[in-house]
């Protein structure tokens, strides 16, 4: 798990596989295991079966007793005519559903949960139920995934007790028992290996970055549940840090296929709601559009105190909600859910043995009755009631195409430099091929620090500054420079020499860079002007730092005759950008969203961007990756701590 999440540095797993013989007996061992424990389980899971079928009824109609039920919620088919995008979309990559513990040698079927599943998880066509979870910081939502992971685990707070409680996220919190209020600190899961939490700093956003959780039903059922943490709002570090958080959540689910539920989570009686929280709404839905608004749900939390009512938030809640111009988002019994994190608590206080009381502990079991079975009508709501809203439905919005624009930026950029290295190629020396760019993808987050020295290589008659691209967390790990020094990166952009001849000769060339420049001038005023997402133009930084490094290595003491050639004819192309620039800023004639979007379009078919477009998406799937933990479907059908 501290590979997966990146705790342990690359030098340390590279030095803990040093010995062949160590890692190959492991292997064999852990082989073995595997062996073993693929037989038991398919032993276990045609005995399920047998017991499923002869118990039809059971598993595929709703129930009618709740107190029958161990995690699933009952509910109605859905609507067979929602949208394509409820029965066809991407299944998604499993990369960490291997438990590292060895399998015991025997699998209790008493351990294994025994579900009555509803026609509505039954029969998904999607095998993911993808929850986005939003709230205030502070409003428990590292602490509410935990709590309902159990709920849907353990049926009672009885049968919870006879093992330990399912820790998705390490949890620490005080609590305080008895007459004298005696406080405990309480803690509970790998603290260490959890980088995404920030357990040092609480009065800021705990959660640090957007992370998912996925775990199973059951042995029998394919479905999964994919929780989607964000970084809260409402951040102790101001609303620049609330802008930068919202980046990253809005970035994050814009790489789904995607959404059946957005969750807001909230605390009832409240005699105030964040005044980021409407400007939250606005954004996230300009961003998804109003057809998003039917997959808002409410879930509040420690609700015991107010008898499982939203109690005085609810006014608070209706009248933000009304001020909200984007659509009408509904806040009705239906749509609304109350929880008490306090049973998990209490269940994780009684593992560090902190003792309670008859009536305490009443209480919380009562609490966790209703609790489970709020899950329950939960997820049956978002099962038989709401179409999965799709990601990848060709929306348009302005923050849709803001994102859409930043990926193609240095693709661009990239792409107009080495077509005009190609027809400098073509002109002087036709005979000497042309160059291919050739992008690499990353398995880390990267940036490119130009505080730092580069790599000049030759390819062919040019010299070429190679950037490689930093690793960076919080900080760079790769050189001391800070982190404004440093620009993301999403692929390292390496080069070489064809002996293909270029095609770009004059007439190309011009067609070629005139349609990459007006894309370029009429991008940058989008993102100044009508997304208002930078006050810096980011092609005009970016033409910039090309006529630098290009004079630099005019510098060399290598021949530089090509690289003086391609250095004047940026110069001349940034020119010509400042004055079409200008000339459309004076005009303020700008195309429509819908000619923006059929831009983008175009120019994702020019071959050099393509190319680098196809291996930003790798890269960010592959880092999306590394911010989720799948849990085995095994037994205990999570990762214990």
């Amino acid at each position: 798990m501290e590979i997966h999440s990146s705790a342990k540095k690359s030098y340390e797993i590279d030095q803990a596989f040093k010995n062949d013989d160590q890692t190959s007996f492991k292997k064999n061992i852990h082989e073995l295991w595997e062996r073993i424990k693929n037989i038991e389980e398919k032993i276990q899971s045609l005995n399920i079966w047998q017991q499923a079928e002869s118990k039809n009824k059971q598993l595929f109609e709703p129930q009618k007793n709740q107190q029958n039920q161990t995690i699933l919620p009952n509910g109605e088919l859905p609507d067979n005519n929602q949208s394509a995008s409820s029965t066809k979309l991407k299944k998604e990559r499993n990369t960490n559903n291997q438990d590292s513990s060895l399998p015991n040698k025997q699998i209790q079927t008493s351990n294994v949960p025994k579900t009555s599943l509803p026609k509505s998880i039954i029969q998904r066509t999607n095998n993911t139920i993808n929850i986005l979870l939003l709230g205030e910081t502070g409003v428990g939502k590292s602490t509410f995934i935990n709590a309902f992971v159990n709920y849907l685990t353990h049926k009672t707070l009885k049968v919870a007790e006879q093992g330990k409680p399912v820790v998705i996220i390490p949890v620490s919190f005080v609590i305080t028992t008895g007459n004298n209020f005696q406080e405990h600190t309480v803690k509970f899961g790998d603290l260490d290996s959890f980088n995404n939490e920030d357990f040092d700093h609480p009065g800021q956003s705990v959660t640090q970055n957007c992370r998912s959780y996925v775990f199973h039903f059951n042995h029998i059922n394919t479905t999964k549940i994919r929780i989607i943490d964000t970084p809260g709002f409402g951040d102790t570090r101001g609303v620049h840090q609330d802008d930068i958080n919202m980046q990253y959540t809005l970035e994050y689910i814009n790489n789904l296929t995607h959404l059946d539920a957005i969750c807001f989570l909230l605390k009832p009686n409240t005699s105030r709601i964040n005044v980021f929280f409407a400007t939250y709404l606005n954004q996230l839905f300009d961003f998804l559009g109003s057809n998003a608004c039917q997959n808002v749900i409410f879930c509040f939390t420690n609700a015991r105190s107010t008898f499982y009512t939203p109690g005085d938030t609810a006014p608070l809640l209706k009248s933000i909600l009304k001020s909200i111009k984007i659509g009408e988002i509904p806040f009705k019994k239906e749509n609304t859910f109350c929880f008490d994190n306090e049973s998990f608590r209490y269940l994780v206080a009684l593992q560090n043995n902190i003792k309670f009381d008859t009536i305490e502990h009443s209480e919380y079991n009562n609490s966790w009755s209703k609790s489970v079975e709020e899950s329950n009508r939960l997820l049956d709501y978002i099962c038989a009631k709401v179409s999965t809203y799709d990601m990848q439905g060709g929306r348009q919005s302005i923050k849709q195409a803001q994102f859409e624009i930043s990926y193609i930026i240095r693709p661009m950029l990239e792409a107009m430099r080495n077509i005009l290295r190609n027809s400098i190629i073509y002109k002087n020396d036709a005979s000497s091929g042309s160059i291919t760019l050739e992008p690499h993808i990353l398995d880390r987050p990267g940036a490119i620090c130009y505080r730092c020295k580069p790599n000049i290589i030759q390819i062919g008659k040019f010299l070429i500054t190679r950037n490689p691209a930093h690793e960076m967390r919080k900080k760079c790990l790769s050189c001391p420079c800070t982190t404004d020094q440093h620009t993301r990166v999403d692929y390292e952009l390496d080069y070489t020499h064809s002996k293909n001849r270029s095609n770009y000769d004059k007439d190309e060339t011009e067609k070629s860079i005139n349609l990459l420049l007006e894309a370029s001038v009429k991008f940058a005023y989008f993102l100044k002007h009508i997304s208002c997402s930078s006050k810096d133009d980011p092609f005009w930084i970016g033409i910039k730092q090309m006529i630098n490094e290009e004079n630099n290595l005019c510098g060399s003491q290598k021949s530089h005759d090509m690289n003086k050639i391609l250095a004047e004819m940026l110069t001349e192309l940034m020119h010509t950008f400042k004055k079409r620039f200008d000339h459309l800023e004076s005009n303020k004639d700008f195309d429509k969203l819908y000619k923006i979007y059929e831009l983008i379009k175009k120019i994702h078919q020019n071959p050099m961007v393509q190319v680098q477009i196809n291996a930003t998406k790798l890269t960010r799937e592959i880092i999306m990756k590394q911010y989720e933990y799948e849990f085995p479907n095994d037994s205990k059908n999570t990762r214990l701590s």
